[in-house]
């Protein structure tokens, strides 16, 4: 695997700076699962972390981007789950900037009418093209993580315990949704060291060229886990 210095520090930086910003978001975003009335009023309470959250949420959508990132490590040896896993995390991350642009809206709401606002939120979260956003967003990036977990964990791109990490880090981040903003950041955390190792293995050994398969081509870890 070979790409350039550039290329390299730019989709490191993409992986970490992911990773960071959704810890952020998670410690800042006011942690609530009830009305939207409710959750207005959090975020009118907390102003001041709710506009470093949203500024957070602005590289939180290099998710999909990233994830393609990740993938390409595990691609010329783990093709079909890295190959899955690209392609539901750039849709998840698509679906994702709708269900953060929900956050930026709630955070318009505050300020003017509550009553009105709140009915403008429960309208648009109560449609029925709102559940395909959620279901790709959730259920698009928990299959996301895991295939690219066990394609990183078969091909030995990156320490066993970051694709442990990747795998973990979508159930973890639903069970501590409504947990605090605490448990809500670790769980957030383990996609930041998951996305950290995969930086490093970029810097390290770059991404696929796309070239003829040869043991020559192979990082030495790959060519030992073939003779084994």
């Amino acid at each position: 695997m070979s790409t350039s210095p550039i290329a390299r520090g730019l989709a490191a930086a993409c992986l970490v700076t992911t990773g960071v910003a959704a810890v952020l978001s998670s410690a800042l975003t006011p942690n609530t699962s009830s009305s939207s009335g409710a959750r207005i009023d959090a975020f009118a309470a907390h102003a001041g972390s709710v506009g470093a959250a949203l500024t957070a949420d602005i590289f939180v959508m290099l998710l999909g981007a990233a994830t393609v990132l990740a993938a390409l490590l595990a691609w010329r040896h783990s093709p079909k789950l890295a190959g899955v896993a690209g392609w539901l995390g750039m849709i998840s991350g698509s679906a994702m900037i709708f269900l953060i642009a929900l956050d930026f809206a709630t955070h318009a709401a505050v300020g003017v009418d509550r009553k009105a606002a709140s009915k403008l939120l429960d309208n648009i979260t109560g449609t029925p093209q709102f559940v395909p956003f959620l279901i790709l967003g959730l259920l698009g990036g928990l299959v996301a993580m895991v295939c690219l977990g066990i394609a990183l964990w078969r091909t030995r791109a990156v320490p066993r315990w970051a694709a442990v990490a990747l795998i973990a880090y979508e159930p973890a981040n639903v069970l501590t949704a409504d947990a605090g903003a605490v448990a809500f950041a670790v769980a957030n955390a383990l996609l930041l060291a998951g996305f950290a190792a995969c930086a490093a293995a970029v810097v390290r050994d770059g991404l696929p060229s796309f070239t003829a398969d040869t043991p020559a081509s192979r990082p030495a870890a790959v060519n030992e886990a073939a003779a084994l």
